[in-house]
């Protein structure tokens, strides 16, 4: 079967942003999973372990980073970030490299525990799909 060309694939689980303001569903800093997306309006409904489900666009919302990108970080910065952040860090690398589904649910909420990381493992999801987004936080 042929893959069609303009598929894309989107995330396993996205965090939503810590520092969203206006989100009806109140959801800042959970982790969740995308039920249905509209690209072409940006919208995202995003599911959750409490079977609530919230409506988003995508720079509301956090994916991973490449691992590679996270080693780098790792090499860089090995003398400055404290052992905690370092482990945390190190081990959603690694995570990551796994790929599996239930790897990633680890790995995304290692960074709901350590806020602190979450700028140095993830991007908005915009930025991930290289969605033009001209306006802030939103949704």
């Amino acid at each position: 079967m042929k893959k069609d060309s303009n598929e894309i694939q989107l995330p396993d689980y996205l965090l939503v942003h810590p520092d969203l303001k206006d989100d009806p569903a109140n959801k800042q800093g959970e982790i969740g999973f995308i039920t249905a997306a509209i690209l072409d309006t940006d919208e995202f409904y995003v599911g959750f372990d409490d079977h609530e489900v919230g409506f988003y666009s995508a720079s509301a919302l956090l994916t991973f980073k490449e691992p590679g990108e996270i080693y780098d970080l790792l090499h860089q910065k090995a003398l400055t970030l404290s052992v905690d952040d370092f482990k945390d860090l190190k081990n959603i690398a690694l995570l990551l490299d796994h790929g599996t589904e239930k790897h990633v649910r680890t790995a995304m909420e290692l960074v709901k525990k350590n806020g602190g990381i979450h700028d140095a493992v993830t991007i908005g999801l915009d930025q991930f799909l290289g969605i033009d987004q001209t306006r802030g936080l939103k949704r």
